[in-house]
């Protein structure tokens, strides 16, 4: 099975249209989208939970984009959690209804997908965990980079994920403390029970693809809604990547090859042809 997977489309009729076209070329059996596949034309700041939008307001009318989200596997990001939120049931028109209503996880093989607004992130790791909520970094040639803080990322082998518009894979270890070890109430705990998750910072260059730890070749796709379960609460190890967005130029998306348990970043262009 190979899965095409992308986010942050951000309502670019263009960019999914050459999406679909490399993953068809690339012989991809199914394509998911990760979430932001819309535009919320209302910022954040603007947001107030007691006032209702015009339609107009919200988001720009596309019933081609939205009857071709709607053919695709696609889970919730907060661009169409804000769009519902803004907009009372009568307002939505039926062929944008169908693209605002779906799951906020979704399980690929052994992948866990969402879109990342359910994880908190700090620039650079936050001097190595020094501020409240911060990650401990092993890297600090990164201090660009969008850290995920390791306490809400969810403890399975692989999580992918969109939202902070950036290519990146992060390990995250989680800590190992030792049943069989005994600690009085008087006496310090090991140094690995005191040290909370780390996380690590992995290369991410193209025409490299990069093997899946924990994840099984073949198969069908794991059961679940994308919650935890007392064997995903077994890994020592998650992988946390993340998809460079859908909607810039050149197209970002990932090729999940679940028989040799590998991603690839790949990026798609317009074609010599194609206008823009």
């Amino acid at each position: 099975m190979r899965y095409a997977v992308l986010a942050d489309l951000h309502g670019r009729p263009k960019a999914l249209r050459r999406v679909l076209a490399a993953a068809a070329e690339a012989g991809v059996d199914e394509v998911v989208v990760l979430g932001d596949y819309l535009e919320a034309k209302v910022p954040r700041r603007s947001h107030d939970p007691s006032r209702y939008w015009p339609l107009s307001a919200v988001v720009d009318s596309d019933p081609l984009l939205w009857s071709r989200l709607a053919g695709i596997r696609r889970v919730l990001g907060n661009q169409e959690l804000r769009i519902r939120e803004l907009l009372r049931p009568e307002q939505v028109p039926a062929g944008l209804a169908a693209v605002l209503d779906g799951p906020e996880a979704v399980r690929l093989h052994g992948l866990l997908g969402l879109h990342g607004h359910q994880i908190r992130w700090a620039v650079g790791g936050g001097a190595h965990g020094d501020e409240p909520g911060s990650p401990d970094v092993d890297d600090a040639d990164h201090v660009d980079l969008l850290v995920p803080v390791p306490e809400d990322v969810p403890r399975v082998p692989v999580v992918v994920v969109g939202h902070t518009h950036q290519t990146a894979v992060f390990e995250i270890r989680w800590p190992h403390p030792n049943p069989q070890q005994q600690v009085s109430a008087t006496s310090s705990p090991p140094p690995e029970e005191k040290r909370g998750p780390s996380v690590r910072v992995l290369p991410t260059g193209r025409g490299q693809p990069l093997r899946l730890p924990g994840v099984v070749t073949g198969g069908a796709a794991a059961p679940g809604d994308g919650q935890r379960t007392d064997v995903d609460l077994a890994c020592d190890t998650t992988l946390l990547v993340n998809v460079a967005p859908a909607r810039g130029r050149p197209h970002h998306w990932l090729l999940y090859d679940t028989e040799r348990a590998e991603i690839d970043f790949r990026e798609a262009r317009p074609s010599r042809k194609e206008p823009g």
